[in-house]
């Protein structure tokens, strides 16, 4: 294989990828976003908005020029500040002043320029390339740390919140530390106590060592957790005669790990008889350390069921979990908390198992099978189904809705189905007692099974026929809305599937229907001549407005807009309209009814000699000549109900026929 050439592997890169302005041309944030996206041809803004190069920040960097990682310089165009420098009026050198106070930021006049030394001078050190280096390699190390220590450090947390402490351990020193730990103010001992137990938990769990290489591997180095002058002051405390100072000095004993007995004796009467903050530190800190006594076990499943957060939920069944192992306790009283009366601590207590884990007795599976089947609550339900699905007892909760499915009522079939559709639970087993769900007499299980098919996106050819036949013989429409919504869900597209949503719109009555079946088009993002024909067709005819805004919004989506019949199409829903007016279609069949009599009198009367050639009267001609030369003029939304004008209308020509 050929070698590598290292001929200039140890020369440094001064160069910079900076491009000539004069190469510059206008670019844009987003073309999609249109008139709304940024453009701009100024190379500064090009670079940190389009390529994403980061600023430098340098120390003793000059305050008029921006450098970025590529090694491009940039010169501000700041406003002038008066009083101008001495610089200006005097022409003897005037010394630099290296921490020369400087209050405020100038403002920019205009975007900055490109500087014309762009290259770095020679010998001048590039140090922000290494610092960015050990910057990323800083970002990667991921620190590994324990979950007692994870425990410790949101016990910690949690209690300095609740005291309103707030610790700033990275500015303190030794020396100042020992300084407030023999203070006479218990404020400042207990301050100086928690920021050594801060820092004991927050600091590094590890120490970077870099080489003068690149190459060299980082390497980890232990740090001790509080130096050791500090120990025998920390251990004093917990002798103070201020309570809250021994509380404060053993919750750092249990922050370094310490196992001292005095420090186990404290928490131990904190948590009998102190205040709800302090006991629930002093039982978390008991747990940890391996305490499954029944004060402890109590205290944190109070605060689990009485605190119900994310944060308080998962802190608690860690502890629970690392106690479990050691006594059936905890079982036994999540067991009392599934027959609560209040639904959300049945929920809890249900996820709470599930976390926890293990050896479950008959008697509590038989709970949440029950809870599972029968409670009221349907998030009850689901809790108790997933308990049992993680607790490895998946096989009871298949059995139970199969059973259900196959041998229940309508009620046990509808909540079979809501489980299915909440698990997303589908077998071989359950497949042929769920198709016959799609022909069940009730409608709240025809529902379900739609709403199951589309929450599983079901794709087998016997779904899909179920699916089908609802849209077309089901007598509810509430059912064919469900089921074509479900084929939307599942997104397989067939002729079939497509005659029938184009028939939905057109031709089914209930407006539910069609507008499900306009919103399943769009879904599946059906396109052709025959869905914009279709649709031209439902929007002279439609009087719905949702249905009608439905069809405009998918038409607009699947680009059907035809903006050259849409001025045909209003006319002709106008005269449609006009045509429709129900005074004027009495006043048309009151005419007819008129005329029919006319000619029949006449007939009958009066005696014609028929002509030679003479054709029957049609029905079509007769119409014609009576209407002959009438205009329909569009009436006023106010004229619609004029019962009044009918009733004379209607009156005057009964007594021009008499």
């Amino acid at each position: 294989m050929p070698g590598t050439n290292k001929t200039a592997e140890e020369i440094d890169e001064k160069g910079s990828v900076y491009k000539s302005p004069s190469q510059s041309h206008v670019r844009q944030v987003n073309p999609r976003a249109g008139k709304f996206a940024y453009s701009t041809d100024n190379t500064f803004e090009q670079e940190i908005y389009f390529d994403e190069v980061q600023i430098v920040h340098q120390i003793g960097a000059k305050r008029d020029q921006i450098l970025l990682e590529n090694l491009n310089r940039y010169i501000k165009q700041l406003s002038k500040v008066f009083p101008e420098t001495p610089e200006r009026w005097t022409s003897q050198p005037v010394p630099e002043s290296t921490c020369k106070p400087v209050k405020g930021a100038m403002r920019w006049t205009a975007l900055p320029t490109p500087a014309k030394d762009l290259l770095l001078k020679v010998g001048e050190k590039d140090v922000s390339v290494k610092t960015r280096k050990l910057k990323k390699q800083a970002e990667s190390l991921k620190e590994n740390v324990s979950w007692e220590l994870v425990v410790l450090r949101r016990m910690l947390q949690e209690w300095k919140m609740a005291w309103a402490l707030i610790i700033e351990w990275h500015h303190k020193t030794v020396e100042g530390l020992l300084q407030s730990l023999v203070d006479i103010h218990d404020d400042v001992r207990i301050q100086a106590i928690v920021t050594c137990a801060t820092a004991a938990l927050e600091r590094p769990r590890a120490a970077i060592s870099q080489g003068d290489s690149d190459k060299e591997a980082m390497k980890a180095l232990p740090i001790q957790d509080l130096p050791e002058v500090l120990q025998p002051p920390l251990m004093a405390a917990l002798c103070d005669k201020n309570a809250n100072v021994r509380m404060a000095a053993a919750v750092c004993q249990y922050a370094i790990q310490s196992h001292n007995p005095l420090a186990q004796e404290i928490m131990q009467t904190v948590l009998l008889k102190g205040n709800t903050v302090d006991s629930w530190a002093a039982a978390q800190c008991l747990a940890l350390e391996g305490a499954a006594t029944y004060p402890v076990i109590k205290r944190i499943l109070h605060q689990l069921f009485h605190k119900k957060n994310e944060d308080t939920e998962q802190q608690s069944c860690t502890l629970l979990r690392h106690l479990s192992g050691k006594t059936t306790l905890i079982h036994t009283m999540l067991a009392v908390e599934l027959n609560s009366h209040q639904w959300k601590d049945r929920i809890v207590a249900c996820r709470a198992l599930s976390r926890i884990g293990g050896n479950v007795s008959l008697d509590m599976k038989h709970k949440l099978i029950q809870l599972m089947s029968s409670d009221w609550n349907k998030k009850v339900r689901q809790a108790a189904a997933q308990a049992l699905g993680q607790m490895n007892l998946g096989k009871e909760v298949h059995d139970t809705i199969r059973i259900k499915l196959g041998q229940g009522n309508f009620q046990e079939r509808v909540e079979a189905l809501y489980l299915i559709c909440g698990l997303k639970l589908m077998t071989a087993k359950l497949l042929p007692s769920f198709l016959n769900c799609f022909s069940d007499d009730f409608m709240a299980v025809r529902r379900a099974a739609c709403l199951a098919a589309g929450a599983l996106q079901i794709r087998d050819n016997m779904v899909l026929e179920c699916l089908l036949n609802l849209i077309q013989g089901d007598p509810c429409w509430k059912i064919k809305a469900f089921a074509i919504r479900a084929l939307g869900q599942i997104g397989c597209v067939s002729p079939q599937l497509t005659d029938l949503l184009l028939w939905a719109v057109h031709y089914e009555e209930s407006p539910g229907v069609r507008l499900e079946a306009c919103r399943s088009i769009l879904a599946l993002k059906l396109q052709g001549d025959r869905v914009r024909d279709t649709f031209l067709d439902v929007l002279l005819l439609e009087n719905h407005e949702a249905v009608l805004k439905e069809i405009h919004h998918a038409m607009k989506i699947l680009n059907l807009e035809n903006e050259g019949n849409q001025e045909m199409l209003q006319e002709i829903r106008n005269r449609i309209q006009t045509l429709s007016q129900k005074e004027l279609l009495i006043q048309k069949v009151f005419k007819i009814e008129a005329a029919v009599r006319k000619a029949k009198e006449e007939a009958k009367r009066v005696y014609v000699q028929p002509k030679e050639g003479q054709k029957p009267l049609k029905l079509h001609t007769f119409l014609q000549e009576n209407f002959q030369g009438e205009e329909v003029s569009p009436r006023r939304r106010s004229d619609f109900y004029d019962t009044e004008a009918v009733i004379k209308v209607n009156m005057n020509t009964l007594m021009g026929i008499k």
